[in-house]
This record gives structure tokens, sequence and C-alpha cells, in this order.
């Protein structure tokens, strides 16, 4: 969900580094148990071996790749049990954001809210749908008023399916437009509590989705 929309915030060259390398694995470019052709990407993206390899260690720490000394990165392949335990912390995250925004935020920021939900149930457009809502979640942040949360969120907001997370996962955009019309309906009665579980649901939702992509494409171990 937020996590395919990029983030929340501008991407370094190490993480642009790291969504390539995902995408090359996502593609199956890079298969399991193959090395990480660190010295080849910094060419083709033309950046030193610096970003490559704090991507590598990023992407070491997501267990896309596990890296052996004097050895080299290689391609792990996914497991299940982690991919719906991201989601799970992501729906668990953003939650408690949207408890908070309940708690702290304006009438000003509910209304920005209920502007930006109502553009994203009225687009066909994935590029459009996946800005509307990084832009949903951003506001929803701000209203949080949580610098531990806004931290969080830029920690755990990597991307498993890289691009539009709207545009690669078939069926979830009508899964999203359900889930925001029961968020932004518990927000605007300052049900708190009902915000959260809404957005953890929202989240597992879309995991069986992510799954059974993963699962087509062969990347589950």
């Amino acid at each position: 969900m937020a996590e395919e929309a990029g983030g929340l915030s501008r991407p370094t060259s190490a993480q642009q580094v790291a969504a390539h390398i995902r995408r090359m694995i996502f593609d199956r470019r890079l298969r399991a148990g193959e090395r990480v052709p660190q010295d080849e990407i910094a060419a083709e993206l033309r950046v030193s071996r610096v970003p490559v390899r704090e991507a590598v260690i990023a992407l070491d720490r997501e267990g896309w790749v596990t890296s052996r000394p004097h050895l080299g990165a290689f391609v792990n392949g996914l497991d299940e049990n982690s991919v719906r335990d991201h989601y799970e912390l992501l729906g668990m995250m953003y939650g408690l954001a949207a408890r908070r925004a309940v708690e702290r935020g304006s009438d000003e920021g509910l209304t920005t809210l209920g502007t930006i939900a109502k553009e994203l149930q009225a687009t066909t457009d994935a590029d459009r749908f996946g800005a509307l809502n990084t832009a949903f979640l951003r506001q929803l942040l701000l209203m949080a008023s949580s610098r531990r949360i806004s931290a969080v969120a830029r920690v755990i907001t990597t991307n498993i399916v890289p691009g539009n997370f709207f545009a690669e996962v078939p069926g979830v955009v009508r899964i999203h437009k359900r889930g925001i019309r029961t968020v932004l309906k518990a927000l605007k009665a300052g049900d708190g509590p009902g915000a959260e579980a809404a957005l953890v649901e929202l989240l597992r939702a879309e995991t069986d989705s992510v799954v059974d992509l993963l699962a087509d494409r062969g990347l589950l171990s």
C-alpha cells in the first residue's frame, strides 16, 4: 500500500539503487542463489560503488540478499511469512497514525484528507492513484503529529513490489478504494480505534493479492 507508493521522503541514490535491484529480482533478471553483479549495476546506473554497497546492505537487512564476506551478495527467495508480516507491520503503523490523527488532528486537516480521498475514489489511472494514496498517507502522518511515527514510516515503507504497487498487483485498486472509504468514515466520526482497525484490515486484505503475485512469479521460497 503506502510502501508501494515509493515511501514518504525523497529517495537517496542508495534507495534508488536498491529499488533497481529489487526490480531485477522481481523481473527474474536476478534469481535466487545468483550473485548480485555490483560493478555491472554501478555502470548501468552510472553511479559509484558507494550507493551500490549501501543498497546491498539495506537489501540484506530486508532479506532480499545475503552478504558473504569476500564473496559478495547473493539473492534470496522471499518467504510468505515475511511478506505477510511486512504488511501487518505497515497496517499497525498507519493504524496508529490514524488513531493519533483523530486525537491530534484538526478539522482543516480532515477536510484535506477528504478532498484527497474523493479524488482517489474518482481516478482510474494507476499512476494518479498511487500519487493520491501517497498524499493521503502523508496527510495522515501530518495529522498524527508524531516524529516517531514519521521516522518509523521512513524505515519500513520499502517496496516489496517494485514500481507502482497499484499497477503491478491485480485487484488491489478496488480493495484499496473500499478500505479508504472505511478509514475516512471512521476518521470523520472521530472513531480513532475504528480507523486504526480499518487500516490494519486494509493491509491484510491486500496482502493475499501480493502473495499470489509473488507466487505466480516464482519468487516465494
